[in-house]
Formats: structure tokens, sequence, C-alpha cells
């Protein structure tokens, strides 16, 4: 009866027009209105080398954001202030039905960087995901395997992601009523306190155990493994075998992660198109790299960019809200 009703809410994935545009430049926000320091250079360099392309800051209703150059697509607010919340989000098929129209989605976390425009051809290369690779080393001892790669600065080929998504639910419908509990779990808070009592004063049961599994390992996935992009990696290829995930090889040119260093020795000696977490890993082997505040002016020049969306501050941050500007 699962599988049955399952079915019908989850028809097979076939797209419904072909994609008119080609990639989306998509940069998720906080529940925050301002940027700090080190987020202001990563726009900049958005601005700087994509800003011709379809920009989209992913919002949280409500809060009243308007950057020149982005479009602003809002979802949930329940999507929004964790990792988890995050990962919620990026697990919805209604995220990616939300960008139909591109063939791609280029991710661009306020943590990345860009060093030129590449993005097209990266659109050419026949991939469905590819981000900074993962290697094994003191910034990230969880890696068992090199290989790619991190969502904070990725390509995805959307109707394939879809597709992936589809094929999940109907081979294991039980995933899509915990996706549904666990994207609303935010609503449920008194729900799942009571199951929690219920559990703990010893009524258990395998269904009840594998709900509070679930809700605990999305709210917190790093330890769980259950981060979106380790999705897409490793596990989309086992719902449809055409999914194809780049090679560690190709992940270094296109962006870097943990060890810049010995990724710009792999890479022989050349940047990439992109890098992620370029604040956290190594950042003095990216300061030489980083665009300075006296760029902006080639920047609104190169791609219309006016003033108050780059330069305006509240409190020594970038305001995103037109009235802090």
């Amino acid at each position: 009866m699962l599988r049955l009703v399952t079915h019908l809410l989850v028809p097979p994935y076939r797209p419904k027009r072909k994609p008119s545009k080609r990639v989306a430049i998509v940069v998720p926000l906080s529940l925050r209105a301002t940027l700090n320091d080190d987020e202001q250079v990563s726009l900049r360099h958005l601005l700087r080398y994509l800003g011709p392309y379809d920009k989209y800051l992913v919002a949280p209703r409500g809060l009243p954001v308007r950057v020149d150059g982005f479009q602003v697509k809002y979802f949930s607010r329940k999507f929004f202030g964790s990792l988890g919340a995050h990962t919620r989000l990026l697990s919805w098929p209604g995220f990616y039905r939300a960008f139909a129209e591109y063939e791609f989605m280029l991710f661009y976390h306020l943590d990345s960087l860009v060093f030129s425009d590449q993005l097209l051809d990266w659109c050419d290369r026949g991939v469905d995901w590819i981000g900074p690779p993962w290697l094994k080393c003191d910034d990230s001892p969880w890696v068992n395997r090199p290989r790619v790669g991190n969502g904070g600065f990725a390509l995805l080929r959307l109707d394939r992601a879809l597709e992936v998504l589809s094929v999940r639910y109907r081979q294991k419908p039980h995933l899509y009523w915990l996706d549904l509990f666990t994207r609303n779990g935010s609503y449920l808070g008194p729900l799942i306190a009571f199951l929690q009592k219920v559990q703990e004063y010893g009524l258990r049961s395998r269904v009840l155990d594998r709900v509070l599994v679930e809700w605990k390992q999305v709210d917190n996935p790093v330890p769980h493994g259950r981060n979106n992009d380790l999705f897409w990696a490793d596990e989309a290829v086992l719902y449809v075998p055409e999914f194809r995930v780049a090679t560690v090889e190709e992940g270094l040119r296109f962006g870097f992660e943990v060890t810049p260093r010995t990724c710009f020795e792999l890479n022989g000696g050349q940047l990439p198109f992109g890098c992620h977490a370029w604040a956290r890993y190594d950042r003095a082997f990216w300061e030489p790299y980083l665009l300075k505040e006296e760029d902006n002016g080639a920047a609104r020049r190169d791609h219309a960019v006016t003033e108050p969306s780059l330069a305006a501050r509240s409190n020594g941050v970038e305001s995103l809200t037109r009235g802090a500007v």
C-alpha cells in the first residue's frame, strides 16, 4: 500500500519541456541580512568573473533582500539557519523544479571564489555533478578515498538530479515519507518531543525508532554522512547508473577545497576555475589571488553593478537589504 500511494504521488520523471536556458548561478543566503568581510570578497569575485550570467539569491521568506544583478527566489524559513536545514532544502525536488528552465545549476556559497569565466566550458564537459575533490589529508581525515566533490562550489545537471530523486522515492517509498517528515520537523517540535518521551518510557517500535533516528541524522548531517553533496557524489549513481560524477582530475581543474597547496601541485601549478572554503583551509595560500576592495569599480563597470549592492555598509558589514542601504 505504501508503494502504491508513493508511486501515485511520485510518477516516473519526465521533463515537461526542454530547458530554455543553460545555467543559473545560485547563492544561498543565511537568515542574516548582512555580509561579513570574507563574504564580500566571495561576492566580489562572482560579480567580477561571472557577472553576465543569470544569478539568484536563495533567501528565506520575509528577508527583504535586493542586490543589483541578482534575482531572488524565496523559500520557507524552515530551510535556513543551520546545515541541517540547508540539507533538507537541497534534498527536496521542489527546490530543483524552481529552476526548471535551466539545464545546469552552479552552487556558489559565499565562502567560494571564482578566478575566470569557464562556466560554459564546464557545462559542455558531459558531467552531471562536479565540485572540488575530497582528498585524504589533515583537513579531511574522514575521507576514505579521493573523489568529487564538495557542494559549496559545484555544478549540477538539473534534469538528471530530478530523475535521481524520483527514482529514489519510487525504489524506496519509505524515504519519501521520511523526507516529508524531516522537511517539516521544525514545525513538529512538540510531536518530536512527545515521541522521544514515548521512547524513554520504553514504548518502542521499529517505525518510531527509524523516524527519530532519521530526524536526528538529517538535523545534524555531518557526523552521520548525510550531507547533500555526499548523496550526489556517492549515492545518485545507485539510482540512475548513467549519472556521471566527474573524476578527481576533472575536479581539481574545476575547484580546490581542502589542502589547496597539494591541489595546486596536483593540478600542474595551475589555479582551478574556483574554490570553496578559501578562508577556512590555508587562507594564506589564497591571499595573493583575492580581489581587493578597489577592484569593485572594475566589477561595477563590467557588470553594471551599482554602488549600493557592493559598497553599502551597515555597522561594518555589507547590507543586502535596500532599506539598510
